[in-house]
């Protein structure tokens, strides 16, 4: 019986909500200390979510850009601390995907598609679809759903919950194949208790949004967008998440009444960011790089583009693509010119830098922001990789071992580690890292194996070896609980 309940809840590990357009209904808040809690702890909780995010990785490719992560994580971290649970860890991703979605996943794991970003006009109507996502963590929504479908059987609501996650977040017609074949009565229950789960994301999404210095009514003005684009598709090439779950005028009208009663106090920001990191996400989208340095050139020539300077520093991004790396210098260090202390156009510089081989001035350039920017996660990485290029591996392994102490640990961070150490002839601590690459990507077998080696190599080191086997011990036992699912 103990095994069935572990099993049923290691099944719902693959939830997760996507922005879901429905119904706005009004909801009361669930009472502290509810029974949905009594479920799960909060670290099963997040074991769950961690299980979510390794299967998510083994069928998606995430965004590697440390720029761009940083400014997901950044633009995320301020709208937790001021969620109604800002001491719950959150993890934000990015997926390189066209589409306009975004969802959330137990223990605080929160991705979005790339088509998020460059759908949203501002930087509010971005943070208005995470606070909406906060929220869903914040409120236990996947506990309180199973609650709600008690009187369902436990493998029609384990194939909904699988059914939704594959329309999410891999390929929407698994997703609609898989909801087709567990429709049945009693479904409408879970669908309605949903619509209820949106509706409170909606409240608390907007007071987050607030309390973080944004515009409220930058979320039914997305509301609307969506809406909008919706009028665009024939019926039968709507994608899967407009179609199942459509934005209703009812909803933008709760919503926007909603904002109405916020004063406006937006928080000083910082916008032009926002507009630099989106078209970052243009250029690394673009599968025509010829059509795109026309656009951004058309762009410019006509006055036409939301933010100037954004549209300037990717055609710079576009043309660089192109290996035309003298005109992108050149529109690049027009932008430097303008704002000097911008980091994104002085990591731009570098990579033209790297890119023709001059190596010594990309280092220049990172040692010089150094000073600006201590401990940049964005810069320390691209500083890395340029130092080991310079067979400089003991100042890369320094750099990346203050941001393990600043507590930002990344898979990035952990295979440059593994490359240094490597190149430092420290075969044992460079198996080791690789193996932390691997768990942090969910390739758990990987892992072990990587430690195995490691093991190999540290037998003249007791306490190198005690640490490596301790660290396998626990790769090995996740592992054995995975494959039980």
């Amino acid at each position: 019986m103990i095994m069935k309940k572990i099993n049923t809840i290691i099944l719902l590990s693959l939830i997760a909500w996507p922005l879901s357009s429905v119904h706005a209904l009004d909801i009361a808040l669930p009472e502290m200390g509810d029974s949905a809690g009594a479920l799960i702890s909060p670290q099963q909780e997040h074991e769950i979510g961690q299980s979510f995010f390794w299967r998510l990785q083994q069928s998606v490719d995430l965004i590697d850009d440390p720029e761009v992560n940083s400014y997901i994580q950044s633009l995320g971290y301020r709208l937790a601390a001021n969620s109604d649970a800002p001491s719950l860890s959150f993890t934000f991703f990015m997926v390189p995907d066209p589409t306009v979605n975004a969802f959330a996943a137990p223990g605080g794991f929160i991705g979005m598609n790339s088509g998020l970003i460059l759908t949203s006009q501002r930087e509010d109507e971005v943070a208005s679809v995470m606070a909406h996502e906060i929220a869903h963590i914040t409120q236990r929504h996947l506990l309180r759903s199973f609650e709600q479908s008690k009187q369902m059987s436990v493998p029609m609501t384990v194939a909904m919950i699988a059914a939704a996650l594959l329309g999410a977040t891999t390929d929407a017609k698994m997703g609609t194949a898989a909801i087709m074949a567990v429709q049945a009565g009693g479904i409408q229950a879970q669908i309605n208790f949903t619509r209820a789960n949106e509706s409170e994301a909606d409240n608390l999404g907007m007071l987050t949004l607030v309390r973080a210095g944004f515009d409220a009514q930058a979320m039914p003005t997305f509301f609307e967008r969506l809406q909008q684009t919706s009028r665009f598709y024939t019926s039968s090439a709507v994608p899967e998440f407009l179609r199942t779950h459509p934005v209703t005028t009812s909803r933008i009208a709760d919503a926007r009444g909603r904002a109405e009663t916020y004063p406006l106090k937006k928080q000083l920001g910082d916008d032009l960011q926002f507009y630099l990191i989106r078209e970052k996400l243009r250029v690394m989208a673009s599968t025509d790089l010829n059509q795109l340095t026309k656009y951004y050139a058309d762009a410019l020539a006509s006055g036409s583009s939301l933010n100037n300077m954004a549209t300037k520093y990717g055609y710079s991004l576009a043309l660089a693509a192109k290996g035309d790396y003298i005109q992108a210098r050149t529109i690049i260090q027009e932008l430097i010119d303008q704002d000097k202390d911008r980091l994104s156009y002085q990591l731009a510089l570098a990579d033209l830098e790297m890119a023709v081989g001059r190596l010594s001035a990309a280092l220049t350039i990172y040692n010089d922001n150094q000073k600006l920017y201590p401990d940049d996660q964005a810069l320390t990485l691209k500083q890395v990789g340029a130092l080991l290029q310079a067979n400089m591996p003991a100042k890369a392994v320094a750099l990346l071992q203050t941001q393990l102490e600043l507590g930002a640990p990344s898979r990035q961070l952990y295979k440059l580690l593994s490359q240094a150490k490597a190149d430092m002839g420290e075969k044992s601590q460079s198996h080791s890292w690789l193996a932390e690459y691997y768990y942090s990507s969910g390739r758990l077998g990987q892992a072990a194996d990587q430690l195995r080696l490691a093991a190999g190599f540290a037998k003249n080191d007791d306490y190198q070896l005690a640490k490596i086997s301790s660290r396998l011990r626990e790769v090995e036992m996740t592992l054995a609980q995975m494959e039980k699912m």
